[in-house]
């Protein structure tokens, strides 16, 4: 179908830009499909559009493959010793993974920093868990209640001897044991010290994550250049 003037009806070619009868100048509207493929055409080939931002589908998908894991390890008394290594390592396998399973979205040091404060969480809800279920099967299948008890007590111990040069402060310091003693105590205690372990792992995540990327980047460039 030949084109017409929108002002005067004269007929255009599809190259004319201007109308050769009055001078207006034409408007060209591109199909959706035409767009998109001039897009395609002009990019490189091989090269995907790349998208900015998180794909959290997959991004709770990998924290899940590694993350929870990697909080059960930590929680075990023969392997905590390697908790930090467990949850760095677990955040750069994170972002590995989520790289591969949403390879065109950007890979930036602030979404991995995100990513692997997601994966902390994980892998802190993990720890917290399997060390309660720990706990209660040391106590009452393998009777080592009295085991526990005896470290808990050593602690308040050795904590009461750096205080016992300083009078003033050596009654409230006698009180405070004795609630930590309780069994009111104790749960506190273990709260706190429940709740700052998470803190730390889900900070050192957080760092894995931000390293993660930065491994994923250089190891691409290096693919690149080779």
């Amino acid at each position: 179908m030949t084109p017409n003037c929108h002002r005067c009806g004269g007929g255009l070619t599809q190259s004319d830009l201007f109308c050769p009868s009055c001078g207006a100048p034409q408007f060209r509207f591109a199909p959706p499909e035409e767009a998109e493929g001039s897009y395609s055409a002009a990019r490189p080939a091989g090269s995907p559009a790349r998208l900015h931002g998180i794909c959290w589908r997959d991004a709770l998908t990998a924290a899940l493959m590694v993350s929870a894991p990697a909080g059960v390890l930590s929680s075990l008394s023969i392997l905590s010793w390697g908790c930090c290594l467990w949850v760095v390592g677990a955040a750069v396998a994170c972002i590995a993974i989520y790289h591969r399973r949403a390879p065109a979205f950007f890979l930036e040091t602030r979404y991995g920093f995100r990513i692997g404060a997601v994966a902390g969480l994980i892998a802190a809800y993990s720890f917290v868990s399997a060390t309660a279920v720990w706990r209660v099967v040391q106590r009452y299948v393998l009777h080592q209640g009295e085991a526990i008890d005896s470290i808990y007590v050593q602690v308040i111990q050795q904590s009461t001897a750096l205080v016992q040069s300083n009078p003033d402060t050596q009654a409230q310091w006698r009180a405070y044991v004795h609630f930590l003693l309780s069994p009111d105590g104790r749960a506190a205690f273990t709260l706190v010290n429940s709740a700052t372990t998470s803190l730390g792992i889900v900070f050192l995540s957080a760092l894995g994550g931000a390293l993660g990327v930065r491994l994923v980047a250089g190891r691409k460039s290096k693919l690149g250049e080779a």
